[in-house]
Formats: C-alpha cells, structure tokens, sequence
C-alpha cells in the first residue's frame, strides 16, 4: 500500500493543460457518483496524501438587498462534471472517507471557491461548502476565497497513484495563490489561514 497523489481535472479547465499527466481523471459530463468511482478505482488499495480538484468556480453577479452595491461574488459551488459540487451533492466525498493518509488533503484550485459574503448581504457561503466537503471526506481542505490568475511556469511532477515522474516545464497554468488560501479540518473547527500556502496548481 503506498500514499499517492491524485488530479481530477474538469474538461472545461483541462485544455489549459499542455501535457496533462497519463493518470489524471478528465472529468466531462460524468455524474459526481461516477467521478468518485473513477477516484477509487484508480486509488485501489492505496490511500491519497493529496488530492487536486482543478475546475471552475460557480460565481454570480450579485446585489445587495436595499443598498447600491453589487459585485461578482463566489461561494457557490465547483462547476465539476454534470452536477455541479453544491451543499445539496457534497455527500459524494463520504466515499472518500477513510482512503486518505494521516494529514492527507484535498486541494481546490478554483476561483473564489472559498468565498463567504453570505454576511454581508450576498449569498455565496464557499466556506460552509469547504467544511463539509472535509468533514465528508475526513481530510483537510485547502481553497481560496479570491478570483485565481493563471500563469505559465514550471510544474513538478510528484507521484499520482504510484506513478513516479521527472520534473518538466509543461506550459501548466500555475503560479502563487491569488487571494487568502483558508484550511478547513473534517472535524468542523473553525477555518483558519494558510500563512504559506506556496504555488498554485492550474
């Protein structure tokens, strides 16, 4: 049994990608219960330190109630596959449980996926989204609450599902975090700041 590192990558993002690695899971117009069963079989026997969620944030041109403020807010969602990952479909991750390593996490390069306005008049809560997605999955949850710029730049290229591979300059879309990068633990604390959240991966 090895600990390895796995990407699901929405098609809609996925082009951004040069040279998409051999064991990436592509995901087109699959239901999220397919994706997870493409996530296990995958995974096999192995237990995941990381895994990359590489998609579209769900955002919307909002407007305050009874004031002359609107902006384009996000904490709606992930546009991930056919359904949409939403409060309503963030069950599916509790497949998950349990086939992640000791302090194995789930990052999310998505833009704003992390955003909380629902406070201030907007509706978007990213940040009750990313809490239960780790607490369905019992792994910590990294993710944004800002808008993400792609860049181009040198990608390494770690072990994904037992695959070794060399470090290449890919053309990958990545770069620093835009934005404050929030960790959410599966046991529903409170979420807390990444003071260092180095390079972003989309």
């Amino acid at each position: 049994m090895a600990n390895v590192v796995g990407r699901i990558m929405d098609a809609r993002v996925a082009p951004r990608y040069r040279e998409p690695r051999p064991s990436d899971i592509v995901v087109h117009n699959d239901h999220l219960s397919r994706i997870f069963g493409r996530i296990l079989d995958g995974l096999g026997p192995n237990r995941l330190s990381r895994l990359s969620i590489c998609c579209h944030g769900l955002m919307a041109d909002m407007t305050a109630p009874n004031r002359m403020l609107s902006r384009l807010g996000g904490g709606f969602g992930l546009q991930l596959g056919w359904d949409n990952l939403t409060l309503s479909s963030a069950h599916n991750f509790a497949r998950l449980r349990g086939k992640f390593a000791p302090g194995g996490m789930i990052d999310i390069y998505a833009c704003a996926a992390a955003d909380d306005s629902s406070t201030t008049g907007f509706t978007g809560n990213g940040r009750l989204l990313m809490r239960e997605i780790a607490g369905q999955a019992g792994a910590i949850v990294r993710a944004s609450d800002a808008i993400q710029v792609n860049t181009r730049g040198w990608q390494p290229q770690p072990s994904i599902f037992g695959v070794a591979r060399p470090p290449l300059d890919l053309g990958v879309f990545m770069g620093p975090w835009e934005g404050n990068v929030w960790i959410f633990s599966p046991d529903g604390s409170a979420p807390r700041l990444d003071a260092a959240p180095g390079l972003g991966e989309r």
